[in-house]
């Protein structure tokens, strides 16, 4: 219940798994009991805010306040950031990337890196982009009206997005301090910048915190750092909830059932994942007690897979996206937390699922082949499990990397045979989590709390 007398946050959502971290994962619950939260943002709505309000039990107000826009020379300008970001540091996710751009552009950009006067001189131009957009983004007669609120801290879910540096910017000058919510482990190697100064940083593990300190440094102006989890992993120490109506996509199975749960990746990542299906169809083609769940990414369009329609053995679900609406459904998590823990093993692409798999303690088998043997690397989703944040999970994900289909149907008869043993993956995870009790977002709010004091 809100009282008159409570100390007032902004929080900012631009972002659809910023709202599972937030709302979804409890923490606005958390913040709830000491704060009244106004909302700001450009991907809820008044019946949104209504619907989880009702749903969690929050008392959250949605701003009338727009979220500013970005020029598309500023968009321009933070991609030469990034790029830049990732040439200093030596970044492998940024390489990777320019790689996709052509072989003469990773040429040059590999190459360069060999000098230690161009590496200078592009950390100069890194730290003058970066001060310019955060005096462009600084919009203090725009946010009069806003810093009227007298609110206590402003927090931004997704510091990484221009728009809401502009707000962090803009109030920040007015004296609001600033909160970073980080909602993914690749967010300080793969998105570049954070074009804002904030006060405290909320991160998942120790590593992150590292990369944090490691990467600002050079602009002496190191925020406090506090190492959270991951909010939204707390359901996962709960029992699933019952889906005896099976919003889930899970149809009635009996004990025998086996369920291949494959997570569709980002499309702008990779384009085509038929060819997977595919093959998990020609895997269950003789296995008559195999069932094969596929759950589209947000951004996947299950339209895709409609020629897979007449095939008994397979399921499409899809979570949310454009058929079904931009913001995820209340029960998102709970879903999510029945799929992993009623399948025998997730089939993913170089995702967070291997994470939150091992989270449930399912074993999670990673595709490392293309469509097509002999694609070139710079287009292979070999690509992928070079990303920065992907290598020190290396030692502990090798062995379940699969390079072709042989291999592929070989560790599915490995696990779906009762062969493999679990237990160790959820442990060997957990300093990527530091998940080690569901108390994530009640830590969060901890943190933000005696920081505010």
């Amino acid at each position: 219940m809100e009282r008159s007398d409570q100390k007032h946050i902004l929080v900012l959502i631009t972002n659809p798994f910023a709202v599972l971290n937030t709302i979804h994962s409890g923490l606005m619950g958390q913040l709830g009991k000491c704060y009244r939260i106004s909302v700001m943002s450009d991907l809820l709505t008044v019946a949104d805010v209504d619907h989880f309000n009702k749903h969690f039990q929050l008392n959250m107000q949605l701003l009338k306040t727009p979220v500013p826009s970005v020029s598309t020379f500023e968009k321009w300008l933070r991609a030469v950031e990034t790029l830049l970001f990732g040439y200093c540091f030596g970044l492998e996710t940024i390489r990777i990337k320019v790689m996709e751009r052509g072989r003469v552009f990773h040429w040059l950009f590999s190459i360069s890196q060999k000098s230690l006067t161009l590496i200078l001189l592009s950390t100069s131009v890194m730290v003058f982009i970066r001060n310019w957009l955060i005096r462009r983004t600084t919009l203090s007669d725009l946010y009069v009206p806003l810093a009227a609120h007298n609110f206590l801290a402003v927090v931004s879910t997704s510091p990484f997005d221009l728009r809401e540096n502009a707000i962090v910017n803009s109030l920040q000058i007015h004296g609001i301090p600033n909160i970073s919510i980080i909602i993914s482990w690749d967010n300080f190697t793969s998105k570049g910048l954070m074009n804002a100064r904030p006060d405290l940083v909320l991160v998942w593990n120790p590593s992150m915190a590292l990369e944090y300190q490691r990467f600002y440094a050079m602009f002496g102006e190191l925020a406090a750092i506090r190492i959270a989890g991951i909010p939204r992993f707390d359901i996962y120490f709960r029992n699933p909830a019952d889906e005896s109506s099976n919003p889930a996509g899970v149809p009635g199975t009996d004990a025998n059932t086996r369920i291949i749960l494959f997570p569709t990746g980002a499309v702008k990542h990779h384009s085509c994942q038929n060819y997977v299906i595919e093959d998990l169809l020609e895997y269950a083609q003789t296995r008559p007690d195999v069932l094969i769940l596929v759950r589209c990414h947000p951004r996947d369009d299950p339209r895709r897979y409609d020629h897979f329609g007449s095939v008994k053995n397979l399921r499409v679900f899809q979570s949310f996206g454009e058929n079904t609406g931009k913001v995820p459904p209340a029960d998102f998590l709970e879903i999510l937390h029945f799929q992993l823990t009623t399948c025998t093993v997730c089939v993913q692409v170089a995702s967070t699922m291997f994470l939150d798999a091992a989270a449930c303690n399912k074993p999670c088998i990673s595709i490392a082949y293309d469509a097509h043997p002999g694609v070139d690397y710079a287009g292979s989703v070999r690509r992928f499990y070079d990303y920065s944040h992907q290598l020190p999970l290396h030692k502990i994900h090798r062995k379940y990397i699969v390079y072709d289909r042989r291999e592929l149907f070989g560790k599915l008869d490995e696990i779906l045979g009762g062969r493999h043993v679990t237990t160790d993956l959820g442990k060997a995870v957990k300093c990527f989590t530091n998940q080690y009790s569901p108390d994530s977002a009640l830590l969060s709010a901890q943190y933000i709390r005696e920081w505010l004091g």
